[in-house]
């Protein structure tokens, strides 16, 4: 999908990872240091962490279909490396994020004890290796996202706005 309504899907798709993205890191940074929300937090947190991960895999393949359109700059090369590197670490950051929210519920609820790979997530050092890849994660595809954002839109805004007319108010 690289066109909606005849408009390149690109720019709708990255919306989806630059809110997504942070709002998860900051539900597992809240989860990390305040305990009492884990419960509250731990599934809509995987699921928004992971549909970051996949608004930012659209948003990339939107993007390389976008490149191939517009004149090429350097700030279109570094805008399309940062994008990159926002799927790859959201993926690793979903992909933690999932690991810890399974081993949580496995530990937590006995019900979920008969889990595949149950016996596999039960020690104490999954926990702390899953929510330390989540936070590491996390903070870098926030970070990319947030380098990526800025190259794209200095790539399209670039020399296409004039100085305020007099008069104006702003």
């Amino acid at each position: 999908m690289n066109e909606i309504f005849g408009v390149p899907a690109h720019p709708l798709f990255v919306h989806i990872p630059v809110v997504l993205i942070p709002l998860s890191l900051l539900c597992t940074v809240l989860m990390a240091f305040v305990p009492k929300l884990r419960k509250s937090l731990l599934i809509p947190t995987a699921a928004l962490g992971a549909a970051g991960a996949v608004g930012a895999f659209f948003a990339s393949e939107a993007g390389e279909w976008l490149q191939e359109r517009v004149p090429e700059s350097q700030l279109i090369r570094d805008h399309a490396q940062f994008g990159e590197m926002t799927r790859n670490t959201a993926i690793l950051f979903a992909g933690a994020l999932l690991v810890w929210a399974v081993r949580q519920l496995i530990t937590e609820h006995q019900r979920f004890s008969n889990v595949p790979f149950s016996r596999l997530l039960a020690p104490s050092w999954v926990a702390v290796a899953a929510l330390s890849g989540a936070l590491l994660f996390g903070s870098m595809s926030t970070y990319f996202a947030v380098r990526a954002g800025h190259t794209g839109g200095k790539a399209a805004w670039k020399d296409r706005l004039s100085p305020p007319r007099p008069g104006s108010e702003h």
